[in-house]
């Protein structure tokens, strides 16, 4: 499986991050005897997806789509994008125990960031094809909105338990819930306070992350 979308170094470091990860969670699994953290491989399964809807979009070259096929495929990546950095989330799990917390600690971050990074290296790609497609758009009034609808997905993933393909199986109810959030937001302060602060730190961390790249 290639990633032709990363540069040659990015990708080995890329893999190298992947596999360090779950090498520690097979070391814990093994040690412990226990599949306490295995749900870090389907979250950064997830993860993946939206990355891979970039590079199907790249590779097929999107920007001669006709605009009702460009549109939906965009939604499906914002729709599944929260995945990505959802993992951070998953430090919530820490006083579980069954293994020094150290090691938990380190296994969980290393998973968070594999799944940044990929939610990155992806947003980095939609930016691009985007712009593209609306050149007279502000680049900013794409990422800045983008960060915080993540934030937001977070916040409906970890606390409300929604997933995104619920979107589909279960339209009415995740919706009416959601909806509710906007339509009242002074009720839902702290749904917005923690989307807020999520799409800032995200936000801030992309242009760290590709500042460093100049």
């Amino acid at each position: 499986m290639q990633l032709p979308t990363i540069a040659g170094s990015s990708r080995k470091a890329l893999w190298v991050a992947v596999t360090f990860s779950i090498a520690l969670l097979t070391f814990r699994c093994i040690h412990t005897g226990s599949w306490q953290y295995t749900f870090l491989l389907w979250n950064l399964f997830l993860a993946w997806v939206p990355y891979y809807v970039t590079w199907i979009m790249r590779r097929l070259d999107s920007s001669k789509w006709p605009l009702p096929v460009w549109i939906p495929v965009f939604g499906l990546w914002l729709l599944y994008l929260p995945n990505a950095p959802y993992i951070i989330t998953d430090l919530y799990h820490l006083p579980e125990g069954g293994a020094p917390m150290w090691f938990d600690l380190i296994l969980i971050l290393s998973f968070a960031w594999n799944g940044l990074l990929l939610g990155f290296i992806s947003i980095k790609q939609m930016q691009g094809m985007f712009i593209n497609r609306f050149p007279k758009w502000p680049v900013q009034l794409f990422i800045l909105p983008v960060m915080l609808l993540c934030g937001w997905g977070v916040y409906i993933g970890r606390y409300l338990r929604w997933n995104s393909w619920d979107l589909v199986v279960q339209p009415v109810p995740l919706l009416r819930e959601t909806g509710a959030m906007v339509l009242h937001p002074m009720e839902y302060s702290h749904v917005w306070g923690f989307t807020v602060c999520m799409g800032l730190f995200m936000h801030i961390l992309y242009h760290l992350r590709f500042a460093a790249h100049k």
